[in-house]
């Protein structure tokens, strides 16, 4: 009887570290991540960017280091291109980092290769602003 109880503790036991390990990986965090977007249609030059902007209560993944809910981030930039500025087929692409200055390197190296390029434009985003992805499912 004694073996039993043994061998299905052995088996629940793995099941119950990885759903904890779930919950915890894309819930609230308690870290800040900086964000900036980039989006340019490929047939054309003008290419535009974001101001950096910090979003509260978000971790990265433990193991890799990677900004969860990256395509939510993305589809956010996409959705406000199509709708506010009218701008179909955008390609968009999401760069964040826990630290403030070491995303602002990446965003002066980004913008002066477009700048550095005298076929692009680039154009800011003044008004974009990246929000929390479960800011919309979850009125708190």
């Amino acid at each position: 009887m004694m073996r039993r109880f043994l061998f299905v503790v052995m088996l629940l036991l793995p099941l119950l570290v990885m759903a904890k390990q779930k919950a915890s990986q894309y819930g609230r965090g308690a870290g800040k991540v900086y964000l900036f977007g980039v989006s340019q249609q490929l047939t054309d030059s003008v290419v535009y960017i974001t101001f950096i902007n910090e979003v509260d209560s978000l971790d990265l993944m433990k193991k890799t280091k990677f900004l969860p809910f990256r395509s939510e981030f993305s589809l956010q930039l996409k959705e406000h291109m199509e709708g506010t500025l009218k701008k179909d087929h955008q390609t968009t692409c999401v760069y964040f980092s826990t630290s403030r200055r070491k995303l602002s390197k990446k965003y002066y190296k980004i913008k002066k290769r477009f700048l550095d390029n005298p076929y692009t434009k680039v154009m800011p985003l003044e008004g974009f602003q990246f929000k929390h992805p479960l800011d919309s499912f979850v009125k708190e």
